[in-house]
């Protein structure tokens, strides 16, 4: 008899973008760390806070059964880069995770695909997993442009160093973060399908399927929707990670 392959648990990322004080981010960690802890979770739980909450975070999260991730990272190990973090000190402060390629830094500090990619493959010699973002913009999905896009971030921002065990791709159209507005079901099973099409037939260095999840105003009210989808493998989750109750919903629909 032929039986359905389990679906693997789903990561929940929370990318707290420039959001939190040290006073309110504790706060709100050790009200997870009490939720968790009284709760059943069916899920891995990834953080990622501003780089100035990091060493405390660091001090908090070990036993806890959430890991720790950075923002981005540059493509050095060290250097004179003023304002700049590298993989090496993200591993420093109990890291597991790095997010390279989300779009605000494509946009905002005009990074390209080759740079993420470089990021990428740093990330890698120190043992870190990397969330590499990618999505099309508003204009892009109203002209058709979104498997061009995509095609071109995937093939230009995946580095030959990875694999199912280190990376990890979220797939965040530009048009829906903050904003709202979320793709239907059949349009994000259509991408997410299609991201693995060009993994397979493009980067045949890559052996296995890497995890996809999604991103783009994910809240407590879509998360089970969008994680019933079996071609999402998890959330990447913006604002509604900087709210106790919104994303423990979130958490909890992941359970």
């Amino acid at each position: 008899m032929n039986r359905k392959k389990k679906k693997p648990a789903p990561i929940i990322i929370a990318n707290w973008k420039m959001n939190g004080t040290l006073i309110d981010s504790m706060q709100l960690f050790k009200d997870l760390r009490k939720q968790i802890h009284e709760s059943l979770v069916g899920c891995e739980i990834v953080i990622c806070p501003p780089f100035t909450l990091l060493r405390d975070f660091a001090e908090k999260v070990p036993g806890t059964g959430v890991k720790l991730g950075g923002q981005n990272c540059h493509h050095a190990h060290h250097g004179a880069f003023t304002g700049e973090i590298s993989a090496m000190q993200l591993k420093d402060m109990m890291c597991d995770y790095v997010i390279v390629g989300h779009s605000e830094r494509r946009i905002q500090s005009s990074e390209g695909s080759e740079l993420v990619q470089k990021k990428a493959a740093h990330a890698h010699t120190e043992k870190l997993t990397t969330i590499i973002c990618i999505g099309e913009t508003q204009y892009e999905h109203d002209n058709d442009l979104t498997k061009i896009i995509i095609r071109e971030q995937l093939l230009h921002s995946i580095p030959k160093s990875a694999n199912n065990s280190n990376t990890i791709i979220a797939y965040e159209p530009v048009w829906a973060i903050g904003t709202g507005k979320t793709p239907t079901d059949e349009q994000i099973s259509s991408t997410h399908q299609y991201i693995k099409k060009i993994i397979a037939e493009e980067l045949p260095h890559i052996e296995d399927s890497l995890r996809i999840v999604y991103g783009g105003s994910v809240n407590k009210d879509n998360a089970q929707e969008l994680l019933a989808n079996d071609h999402v493998d998890g959330l990447l989750v913006g604002k509604s990670s900087l709210n106790m109750i919104d994303f423990w919903g979130i958490i909890d629909a992941a359970s």
